[in-house]
């Protein structure tokens, strides 16, 4: 047990460490860093599991933090065929935008309104 929890302590302090020496930018290879031309071909594809899953943890991450995200109904629109149909025209709109950009403004739109 003890080996274990010395363990994942040192993989914590090696990930907090790397990060810490890199201005707080993390780069990785998410589904959000996508391009929407890329969101776009995975769906002609119906290959958008990892796109799905990506955004079903950034609504989660929202919710916790906004209690006008943290509704029920509004989140099932946004995981559903409507927030897919906003995801879908905000790419062919902006395919150089990045599938979080797109996100972003399907959920601004779901829950606050139109976006741009």
């Amino acid at each position: 047990m003890f080996i274990k929890t010395a363990v994942c302590c040192l993989m914590m302090s090696v990930c907090l460490c790397d990060v810490a020496h890199c201005d707080g930018v993390v780069h990785t290879n998410m589904a959000g860093n996508a391009s929407c031309a890329a969101y776009l071909k995975a769906r002609s594809e119906r290959k958008t599991m990892t796109f799905e899953l990506w955004l079903s943890g950034y609504l989660t991450g929202l919710a916790t933090y906004d209690r006008k995200i943290n509704n029920v109904p509004k989140l099932e629109i946004a995981n559903g065929e409507a927030g897919t149909l906003l995801l879908e025209r905000y790419c062919k709109t902006h395919p150089l935008d990045s599938y979080q950009t797109s996100a972003r403004e399907m959920a601004r739109t779901v829950f606050y309104g139109p976006g741009r």
